[in-house]
């Protein structure tokens, strides 16, 4: 092999390097987000310390190897402090863990400058001297003794000096490497699941074809290819999803140093972290999440001295939890603060000018709630560093919504409330009712689906000039599908009887009038296009087994049409 090939390996291996360290650097550096919060509950557990320690020497010893020395600089200044605690020379105070979310700040944006390849420099220096200082100030917890001051020659180094291990290295033992995961790229993911959208439209075709031909042979065929299919489909899917532990992980720092922030004391509890959902959905939910977790800090939760007066604890609790239900993940953000108070909700939206007056006094609690949604909305009385800008929380209903996701809440006034997200599986292949109204397909997403009936046109109700069909004793306002988008024909009832499927989201439900009931049907939506652009009330469009286009329907816009 030439020099130049020799160099030419050289550089792809390092840059190989430099990716997989990217890629590891997101996992250590939540770990040590997750266990500084765990460390400050519990500041004498070994096991918490030992692992920090372990995640931040790894970090250090990456960064060191493919020349990262800002990264491996500060690491290391956090190594020694850990190191320092492992020995019971430092104790482990509120103090100690701030520098350390400091630290923790500070390598997270030199691991995404980094990232970008951004040649500017970040000083690092201020965090690096607090780092250094914390020797000459951090009592022992093993004897009343202080620790040593460094002399003043030892304590500013250049971070491109080498300084000795806190321990000496173990003696290397012969590693046998296992071949039982890789790394593959989302790109390639993606490219898969394209595919496999391709061969669902094609099957969905053969299946069409089997069923008109009616030829056991190929019908046998068919049976199999859907078969395969699905299980393709399944596998893809399965190999996409990350448990959404990785997401959790990043905030219980964020509401520990929120808490602090606003003088309120948290338990941050986490639940259901093993619930898998698509690695690009978990990372597009994180910004939503981090305004719901600040919005429960900043607005949920009161002070102590008042949860104190009002008979709660003085410790105000905040639940994320996530479950898996069918075809989709629901995540909930709970507090035990002090809840959502209708009355107000109505006069601050009336004083900005989003509702008239008329519209606020026939309005319900559970609609007034949901005004905070409203683009421009603020409760907030006071501006502070966390929220209460003007900002609302229509940022996370219109991110949501961009990943095909549903966003609600419940409160109960003194008692707290609950911020609920529902996200699919997946964003391009859909579980539809395909339906026909007007001449046209349409396929409704499933999770908005309640129930599908006949009904008779002596059902049919009529409740000041809005005609309502009572279900069980429910009366449910009843819309014709094709006038909710366009003015389409009337509908025609099939043998004296009508077909209605009853959607819902949150707690509003509706009845839809349609022409005919075609069936459930697996479908790949993609999007109308920069030629049409956003038409209200449609998601998206799904070629059809016999060629045609389906329009899949977005409800919530076309509910909020209805009013």
């Amino acid at each position: 092999m030439t020099e130049f090939d020799c160099e030419d390996l050289d550089t792809k291996l390092l840059a190989q390097m430099f990716n997989d360290f990217i890629e590891e650097s997101h996992e250590h550096l939540d770990q040590l987000n997750l266990n500084l919060a765990k460390l400050e509950d519990s500041p004498d557990d070994e096991e918490i310390i030992n692992e920090t320690f372990r995640a931040i020497h790894t970090l250090k010893g990456t960064a060191a190897f493919i020349g990262l020395d800002h990264i491996k600089g500060l690491s290391h200044k956090m190594e020694d402090v850990f190191d320092g605690i492992r020995k019971g020379e430092l104790a482990v105070t509120a103090s100690l863990i701030d520098m350390m979310y400091e630290g923790l700040e500070v390598l997270t944006l030199l691991r995404d400058k980094a990232a970008a390849k951004d040649p500017i420099e970040v000083d690092i220096s201020w965090i690096v001297q607090k780092l250094e200082n914390v020797f000459q100030t951090e009592p022992v917890t093993s004897s009343d003794q202080k620790v040593e001051s460094k002399p003043e020659e030892d304590s500013v180094k250049s971070l491109t000096c080498e300084t000795a291990d806190p321990q000496p290295a173990p003696p290397i033992k012969p590693r046998t490497f296992s071949a039982e995961t890789i790394r593959v790229s989302t790109q390639r993911l993606d490219s898969l699941m394209n595919m496999v959208g391709e061969v669902i439209t094609a099957r969905n075709q053969l299946n069409d074809f089997s069923a008109r031909t009616r030829n056991d042979e190929l019908a046998s065929i068919a049976a199999s290819i859907d078969r395969l299919t699905r299980q393709i489909h399944n596998g893809i899917m399965g190999v996409r999803m990350v448990p959404i532990e990785k997401l959790f992980n990043k905030f219980p720092g964020v509401v520990r140093n929120l808490a602090r922030e606003n003088g309120k004391q948290v338990e941050f509890v986490l639940s259901g972290e093993n619930t898998e959902l698509d690695k690009t959905m978990i990372e597009h939910i994180y910004d939503p999440m981090i305004h719901l977790l600040r919005n429960a800090v900043d607005h949920g939760l009161e002070c102590p001295e008042v949860r104190l007066d009002r008979g709660k604890s003085a410790t105000g609790q905040i639940r994320l939890s996530a479950l898996q239900q069918q075809n989709s993940v629901t995540i909930l953000v709970e507090d035990d603060g002090q809840g959502i108070d209708p009355a107000k909700m109505k006069k601050q939206a009336v004083r900005n000018g989003l509702i008239s007056k008329e519209e606020a006094q026939v309005m319900t609690d559970e609609q007034a709630i949901r005004l905070i949604f409203m683009p421009g909305f603020s409760s907030a009385e006071t501006v502070t560093e966390v929220s209460g800008r003007g900002i609302g929380l229509d940022v996370v209903k219109e991110q949501v919504q961009k990943l095909r996701g549903l966003v609600d809440v419940r409160s109960v006034l003194g008692q707290g409330t609950v911020f609920q997200i529902q996200m699919p599986l997946t964003l391009t292949i859909l579980q539809t009712l395909l339906v026909e109204s007007g001449g046209l397909t349409y396929g409704l997403p499933l999770n908005t689906v309640c129930e599908t009936l006949l009904i008779t046109e002596k059902q049919i109700n009529t409740i000041e000039k809005d005609e309502v069909v009572f279900i069980r004793g429910v009366a449910y306002p009843l819309v014709r599908l094709a006038s909710i988008l366009y003015e389409g024909p009337e509908f025609m009832p099939i043998n004296g009887h009508v077909p209605v499927v009853v959607v819902g989201m949150a707690e509003k439900r509706v009845a839809l009038c349609v022409d005919e009931l075609l069936g459930k049907q697996e479908v790949v939506m993609k999007t109308l296009g920069d030629y049409l652009g956003r038409v209200e009330g449609i998601e998206g469009a799904s070629i059809m087994a016999d060629g045609s286009v389906a329009l899949i329907l977005d409800v919530e816009a076309a509910l909020g049409k209805i009013g």
